[in-house]
């Protein structure tokens, strides 16, 4: 039934109710009584008192004093009917989703190979970067809530009077009207990305408990390894920032095409005869001239003015410490190179989408520094990063095995969640249950709250 329907059905009833002769003395005590009862209703119902005052100040009831038969039935109609739009129940919105063929319930993962697309009733559409993940968790008449799991998303959010829409990015949530705007984010250092193309936004959380607003053509990069917000426009976080608009999603990375998958109880970071060790060096050991005839080595003062390779990847330069990775030769690097370095090298790895450097990073991590914070959380990252290539079954032994490493550590949480995840895909609902219970017993605010209660819902 449409509005017009539902005034005339409305405009019906009141008139049935009129009776066939009405004097006036009565006909203006019951406008009285009409009148004061709309007025009492203001404070139960603000619709109801509005229209009370309205109908008080209308031209419209001067008018009808003089007709006593009507007054009250045109009135008490007008009224209703103003009361029945103002409080009549909106539908919420629905949506279809396209290109994730696999999207169960209001989960959307995009494929490594191409781009999933959410389009709402309103005209709202959410695109997702290939490898990204969302959870629809909530949708009303006003809008949704959607919580991204990993990635990118592109949001075109349809300007309507009273929209509401959210999207939670970790510990972050990007609060919106109407507006256009990207938004990245990486689980694995915890770094949040928006880019506001049109209107604007509000982003809230642990590092601006207020919010931050953010007006048309500025980005916002929040670091939370760094503890540390940057707005800037646009142009000039651009022409500052030689990284990808957004940071690709950790653990998307293209395979390798001799990759193999490596378990928890494989002890190294692959084959090393498989890359050029020639000329490869440990960090901070005497510079030796390259055997490829590119020129003599740079002078050692040189070396120590460069930024190190942790300092790199925090401002957006993968492409650099790959690149001097595979000059110092990758499989020393590896064998030899520092802690910071190693980290370093799989945190660049993983961002410009190599993950065949990634796991070897990861794997020599372990291997190498065991004992470490590092070393540990090096299990939670070969997870996520075999996770997101198509194997959620072999990532749950990574994730088992940070969790008993560092069952406080900084990824329990994720470990646990994308557990409860993995074992939904491959297993069923009913055996991810008992994981949903202990993530909401032990995290019963993290980010996959939403997940785990939607398991145990009957």
């Amino acid at each position: 039934m449409n509005e017009a329907e539902k005034l005339s059905r409305l405009a019906d009833i009141v008139r049935s109710g009129v009776p066939a002769d009405v004097d006036a003395a009565h006909d203006a005590a019951e406008r009285a009584r009409f009148v004061e009862a709309v007025s009492r209703g203001a404070g139960r119902a603000g619709a109801l008192g509005r229209v009370g005052a309205w109908l008080r100040a209308s031209p419209l009831w001067s008018a009808l004093t003089g007709r006593p038969r009507w007054s009250f039935a045109l009135a008490g109609g007008a009224a209703l009917a103003l009361a029945l739009v103002t409080l009549w129940p909106a539908r919420p919105l629905d949506y279809a989703v396209e290109g994730a063929p696999s999207a169960a319930g209001r989960y959307i993962a995009a494929t490594a190979g191409g781009e999933a697309r959410l389009r709402f009733t309103d005209g709202t559409s959410v695109a997702l970067s290939p490898g990204s993940a969302m959870r629809v968790v909530d949708v009303d008449a006003a809008g949704a809530r959607m919580l991204l799991e990993d990635g990118r998303a592109s949001l075109r959010v349809t300007r309507r009077p009273k929209a509401r829409w959210s999207v939670e990015a970790g510990p972050f949530a990007v609060l919106v009207t109407g507006t256009a705007f990207d938004v990245s984010w990486s689980r694995g250092d915890g770094t949040l990305r928006v880019d506001l193309h049109e209107g604007s936004v509000t982003v809230r959380g642990p590092l601006a408990p207020d919010g931050l607003p953010l007006r048309a053509g500025q980005r916002l990069v929040a670091r939370m390894r760094e503890g540390d917000v940057q707005i800037s426009s646009g142009d000039a976080a651009s022409a500052a920032d030689p990284a990808p608009k957004a940071l690709p999603p950790a653990g998307t990375a293209a395979q390798p095409r001799e990759e193999k998958t490596i378990g928890p109880g494989d002890a190294g970071g692959g084959d090393a005869g498989a890359v050029r060790p020639e000329g490869s060096r440990a960090e901070g050991a005497p510079a030796s001239p390259p055997t490829d005839g590119a020129g003599p080595a740079a002078p050692a003062g040189a070396a120590a003015a460069a930024p190190s390779w942790a300092q790199r990847v925090a401002a957006g330069d993968f492409r650099a410490v790959l690149a001097e990775a595979e000059q110092r030769g990758l499989g020393g690097v590896l064998e030899r190179g520092s802690l910071d370095d190693l980290v370093a090298l799989g945190d660049a790895a993983r961002y410009a989408r190599r993950g065949d450097v990634a796991q070897r990073a990861l794997s020599a991590t372990r291997k190498r520094f065991p004992g470490t914070s590092q070393g540990k959380a090096a299990a939670f990252l070969l997870g996520r990063l075999i996770h997101d290539g198509g194997s959620p079954e072999a990532a749950v032994a990574w994730y088992d095995t940070y969790l008993a490493e560092s069952p406080g550590g900084p990824f329990a949480a994720e470990a646990l969640g994308r557990k409860m995840v993995a074992v939904e895909r491959t297993a069923g609902r009913a055996a991810a249950r008992p994981i949903a219970e202990l993530y909401l017993k032990r995290h019963p605010r993290g980010a996959h709250e939403p997940v785990a209660r939607d398991l145990l819902t009957p």
